[in-house]
């Protein structure tokens, strides 16, 4: 094997598959952050002094930190790996954004 084979092997290129993963999921996320920016802006106005700042920072910091750890793990996984990641990463947002939800409506 030459040295250009074994370059051209460690190289992990990225096909329309993997990029179409990638924009999906970024596309999902990108849904969850417009809600979160959405309560950010519109949920003080309705709360008035009684507004979780913690819990609307935490729900717009959430789906971009799941889709960045999603996307360095799943780098240099196979594409069924790099679904995985997504899809957990989903799950996680989609547990955060309910149990915000919950809160905000019991207290």
């Amino acid at each position: 094997m030459t040295t250009t084979e074994a370059e051209g092997t460690a190289r992990v290129r990225y096909g329309w598959p993997s990029i179409v993963v990638v924009v999906v999921a970024g596309v999902l996320y990108a849904y969850v952050l417009w809600n979160a920016i959405g309560n950010l802006v519109n949920l003080p106005k309705a709360l008035g002094s009684l507004t979780p700042w913690w819990l609307l920072i935490l729900d717009v910091a959430v789906p971009v930190a799941a889709f960045v750890a999603a996307f360095l793990l799943g780098r240099r996984t196979g594409l069924a790996a790099r679904s995985v990641f997504f899809l957990v990463g989903l799950a996680v947002v989609a547990c955060s954004t309910v149990g915000s939800i919950a809160f905000v409506q019991t207290h």
